[in-house]
């Protein structure tokens, strides 16, 4: 289907994978939050369509995310933040083992809103930050005066991570 390229991969696979190598802290969690939404919608159909193995493949798929997003927290950065995000996560695998078992869609509803509103905080967060991330640097990072008195820019070697 897709035109395949060096070591098997389609385009498109290569797209993607470049695509989340490139990507930033936060850029990567909004696609965590959209592939957790889109496969959370999947199962719901697979319920509907009482293709049991398909529903516990993405409810399975939901649960790794949020998994990584529970792993991804960092309590010594916001603490109380954190605990807040762990029990909402914690919430929504419950969510999803109920819909598991009981074949119901409704808790998948509940954490597809879930996530939704979080992708969407995520989202604002990402946009009100600045485009050029050098903005954001602290003021011993900034540029040094040069000679002529004007700031020059720093060495973009200092910020290699």
């Amino acid at each position: 289907m897709y035109a395949k390229s060096g070591y098997g991969q389609s385009n498109l696979q290569r797209y993607k994978a470049v695509k989340i190598q490139t990507a930033s802290p936060a850029q990567i969690m909004l696609m965590l939050y959209d592939g957790a939404i889109r496969f959370a919608q999947i199962a719901k159909m697979k319920i509907g369509e009482n293709d049991l193995a398909g529903k516990g493949t993405y409810i399975g798929k939901v649960q790794a995310i949020i998994s990584e997003l529970m792993s991804s927290l960092d309590f010594s950065i916001a603490p109380e933040l954190c605990t807040q995000l762990q029990q909402l996560y914690m919430y929504m695998m419950e969510q999803l083992t109920e819909a598991n078992i009981r074949l119901k869609t409704e808790p998948i509803d509940v954490v597809v809103g879930l996530l939704t509103t979080l992708r969407e905080g995520w989202g604002q967060a990402l946009t009100s930050l600045p485009s050029d991330p050098t903005l954001n640097r602290s003021p011993s990072m900034s540029g040094q005066a040069g000679s002529d008195g004007e700031s020059t820019p720093p060495d973009p070697e200092d910020y290699t991570v």
